[in-house]
């Protein structure tokens, strides 16, 4: 119910679905307090971490505005920090094995999103009005790219199975996905899908998951299919391959006027500023209060609705905020030079790293840390069967 476009299908009210993951951010804090001991160090340390931040904002909310705490979107915005341990401890405790499910999962709910709100669909990226827009764009291309992104797993995955097996199933599962992500025209879901790629490359060829000479044959493959299905389609559908074109150029020139990417750089310009101010832990509740340096049309006291996670946290928390909430990132980041790495970290970390790139252009959604949890899960269980063949290798040695 985390997942967003999940959890519309199951219940279309935004409120509600927002109500619903407020309380579960509650219980779920519960249950990782009330198992605190059983916490390895590090996670006890993280979650230590962000008990000081909230205590913090306790104290001023109480002796400031005479509330225990004055905007719980400061809560929200903190908390992937705990439901990344939370989902991490879960597995753990369980040994559970989830990244083919998830895979399969994305797939299935995105054909079946498509089914049922697709009939609009179309490249014109066209304003829909909407009363509720929950996971959606807003626009023709249906799917809000928050939940695209995620296709990103899926894509991973069946590009790694057909690298070490060939299998045409995966191969028609890959390609699926790559017509997904391209559709939907979301540059910072092509951005993000980029990254990963490279990054899997790199960390497959690294640590023997995929063969050096199967990555050449798929590249040079995909190319050829590329440049034939270029071809084809500036004889039939010229209209399409200037639209495409002009799309991925803005990925290049972020700023162009009249983009959304421009507006972002006035956002990051204008709140930029501001962090400089109050660096170390943000402007907190004050913000909410502060009238939005750029437009008019957002309600009182409602925040400042950012596009981009990195000046969300800055503003709101500050330097302590974005380094608490984006370390797990930058460890994962480290972790891509390893060599001992199995299939399952390979993808994920790929995956959760292109969360460095999709954070210039959008906040990250709660599920995503969700996947961060697992990421560390498959990391901790795979250094776990590393140190008991090295003890097992001593004792015989």
């Amino acid at each position: 119910m985390m997942e967003n476009i999940f959890s519309w299908l199951v219940l279309p009210i935004s409120t509600i679905l927002l109500a619903i993951e407020k309380l579960m951010s509650l219980v779920i804090l519960g249950t990782v307090l009330y198992h605190f001991m059983d916490l390895k160090r590090n996670e006890k340390i993280y979650i230590g971490a962000f008990l000081f931040v909230m205590l913090r904002l306790i104290l001023e909310s109480v002796f400031k505005f005479g509330t225990l705490f004055q905007q719980f979107t400061l809560f929200t915005i903190l908390f992937p920090v705990v439901f990344a341990i939370y989902i991490k401890v879960i597995c753990r405790t369980l040994e559970l094995d989830l990244l083919d499910f998830i895979a399969k999962f994305y797939l299935g709910v995105y054909v079946l999103v498509m089914v049922i709100y697709g009939r609009g669909f179309n490249f014109s990226l066209n304003s829909v009005e909407m009363k509720d827009y929950g996971p959606f764009s807003g626009d023709t291309r249906i799917i809000h790219a928050r939940s695209i992104f995620m296709i990103i797993i899926p894509f991973l995955w069946s590009l790694s199975k057909m690298l070490r097996s060939f299998k045409i199933k995966y191969l028609l599962v890959f390609l699926f996905c790559l017509t997904v992500i391209l559709v939907h025209q979301h540059r910072s879901v092509w951005a993000s899908t980029i990254f990963a790629t490279l990054i899997f490359m790199f960390m497959g060829v690294r640590n023997n998951v995929l063969h050096l000479p199967k990555a050449i044959n798929l590249i040079i493959l995909t190319l050829i299919a590329f440049i034939i299905t270029i071809l084809v389609l500036s004889s039939i559908a010229p209209n399409v391959i200037s639209t495409f074109t002009d799309r991925f150029s803005e990925i290049l020139d972020p700023n162009r006027e009249g983009g959304t990417g421009h507006f972002r750089a006035q956002q990051r310009e204008a709140y930029f500023k501001l962090f400089l101010q109050r660096p170390v832990f943000g402007w907190t509740f004050d913000g909410f209060d502060m009238p939005n340096p750029l437009v008019d049309w957002w309600p009182p006291k409602s925040g400042q609705h950012f596009h981009e996670g990195y000046i969300e946290m800055l503003f709101y928390h500050g330097v302590a905020g974005i380094v608490l909430k984006y370390w797990i990132l930058i460890y994962l980041a480290f972790k891509a030079f390893s060599k001992k790495l199995n299939q399952e970290a390979v993808v994920l970390i790929s995956f959760c790293t292109s969360g460095l790139i999709f954070s210039f252009s959008y906040v990250l959604p709660l599920i995503f840390w969700g996947h961060v949890g697992l990421c560390l899960y498959y990391l901790e269980k795979d250094e776990d069967i590393v140190d008991a063949a090295e003890v097992k290798e001593l004792e015989i040695t």
